[in-house]
């Protein structure tokens, strides 16, 4: 996505309003322009690549919407790092500590000293000594998109810039599409965000905190929040509203709105996307639980009230929601209802980051804890997760 300075927005009347790009012939031609240098730089390196980029985005009217392209670019190209030069530094620094007890005349001798030393040409130290810095890594691949498809992606990552300042985000889903709703609360999950989700027969609304709110890792936090956003731009019909921190020069909190008419797309990869280290937990799962139903995506748990509830996974029919370390408010409200039974057959996990908290305080003593509750570091393990199961089945 991209970072603060590149985004492009205005703030009129209370609301935060991003400066879409257009696919207009001058757009067009500079992504063109950018793809096809980046494509044709294959084997060549970092450095030199970027300072040959550097007209083609000054013939756009404005550089910042060069730049960003270009970062969206650089963000998918892959590079082949050049080879550590680190164990040729330290040999060159013994040997060049060692020739000082001697010095040459100048520093030119001295240089060619401590090349001998190594079997190098002294013309070529320099360069050997620091032959692994980032900007000399060789270019091995660059994205096949379109320069349509380039545009799409910067509108997309100049939303989930904005919502890197979020209070919170009020999700709303007309007609309440079961489907819609399945997948958003998966990503959800995946995201490790949570949500209070009511559903009515014509709405569904999901209201989630921001990472501006989460006092505790909120970088890390607010990128997972902004990668939702993707998923939401999938969907057939929905809108978003964002209470914003505003900029530095207008200060006060800005509303940021978006929904189906926008115009955000996102690549279809995102619709249905398990990370790799979920996907990876999940088959050592299946083979430690052998013989055991996993089920990775169960239905929505309705709470009187018209809560929903959305478990992580369920094991053998026995929902299964895990809590984070910005969950602590959403954690205490489920153990409450755990107390109260509408949920017997509900385990809840709770990260130990969360559990040692100063938010979290009290909760691992919490009558429902007992019965209901299981500790984990980052991921539960599969014995964790089958003994919580066995304490709540009937």
């Amino acid at each position: 996505m991209l970072t603060r300075d590149l985004l492009r927005y205005q703030c009129r009347d209370g609301k935060l309003l991003p400066r879409l790009l257009k696919p207009t012939p001058a757009n067009l031609a500079l992504a063109e322009g950018l793809l096809a240098h980046w494509r044709a730089g294959i084997g060549e390196r970092l450095g030199e690549l970027e300072e040959a980029a550097l007209p083609i985005i000054h013939e756009s009217r404005s550089a910042l919407v060069g730049k960003g392209l270009q970062k969206l670019l650089l963000d998918a190209c892959t590079f082949a790092d050049p080879a550590s030069a680190e164990e040729l530094r330290s040999r060159a620094l013994a040997a060049s500590a060692e020739l000082l007890a001697a010095p040459a005349a100048d520093a030119a001798g001295h240089r060619a000293a401590v090349a001998a030393r190594l079997g190098l040409d002294p013309a070529a130290l320099g360069e050997a000594l620091y032959a692994d810095l980032p900007h000399l890594a060789r270019l091995q691949a660059a994205p096949a998109w379109g320069a349509e498809e380039l545009i799409e992606r910067a509108n997309l990552a100049l939303c989930q810039g904005l919502l890197l300042g979020a209070r919170s985000l009020v999700v709303e889903l007309p007609g309440a599409d079961a489907g819609a709703l399945r997948r958003l609360a998966k990503a959800l999950r995946w995201r490790r965000l949570l949500a209070e989700v009511r559903r009515t027969p014509a709405l569904a609304t999901l209201v989630i905190s921001g990472p501006a709110a989460v006092l505790d890792q909120a970088k890390s936090y607010g990128l997972q929040f902004a990668l939702l956003l993707p998923e939401l731009a999938t969907t057939r019909r929905w809108s978003a509203r964002a209470a914003c921190d505003g900029p530095r020069r207008e200060p006060g909190p800005l509303t940021l709105e978006l929904d189906q008419d926008t115009g955000l797309r996102a690549p279809a990869s995102f619709t249905g996307h398990v990370p790799a280290e979920l996907a990876a937990w999940l088959a050592r799962l299946g083979e430690r639980l052998a013989g055991r139903t996993i089920d990775p995506a169960p239905d929505p748990l309705l709470l009187p009230g018209g809560e929903l509830v959305v478990p992580d996974l369920a094991i053998d029919g026995v929902p299964i929601e895990l809590f984070h370390r910005w969950h602590a408010a959403a954690l205490r409200r489920r153990l409450d209802q755990l107390g109260r039974a509408p949920l017997e057959r509900l385990v809840v996990g709770v990260d130990r980051t969360l559990a040692k908290s100063a938010d979290a305080a009290g909760c691992t003593d919490h009558p429902a804890f007992a019965r209901h509750g299981l500790l984990f570091s980052d991921l539960p393990a599969a014995a964790a997760l089958a003994a919580a199961v066995a304490r709540v089945a009937p």
